[in-house]
């Protein structure tokens, strides 16, 4: 019974692209609301706990996200009309906030007569 191997060409570039596969950079950390992994649960309820206890917890959380190498949760609150960039250490509770639009309703353009 004959064995079938695979023809010398066909070999060496199977063998090419296993190099090339074990060669490619390893993915960079993902970045942004790409995925949940970057606002865990338990985070969240953290960050929404010290924003209960700066008095902003009437604000809403924008956008935020997660950086498990820095420990800290940074991103965007809306609160009383102004937009907030803000960032929280989670070892040392250290909350900052830094406005970036602050909006004021007025009152409706009317028509002159």
């Amino acid at each position: 019974m004959q064995q079938h191997r695979p023809a010398p060409r066909i070999k060496a570039a199977l063998a090419q692209i296993g190099a090339w596969v074990l060669d490619q950079p390893v993915p960079s950390a993902l970045e942004g609301q790409c995925c949940d992994r970057l606002r865990p649960n338990q985070i969240r309820l953290e960050l929404l706990q010290s924003l209960e206890n700066n008095g902003l917890g009437s604000g809403n959380l924008v956008e935020w996200r997660w950086d498990a190498r820095q420990g800290q949760a940074k991103g965007w609150l809306w609160q009383a009309g102004a937009l907030q960039r803000f960032r929280w250490s989670r070892q040392s509770g250290r909350l900052t906030l830094h406005e970036q639009l602050n909006c004021v309703t007025t009152t409706p353009m009317q028509a002159l007569r």
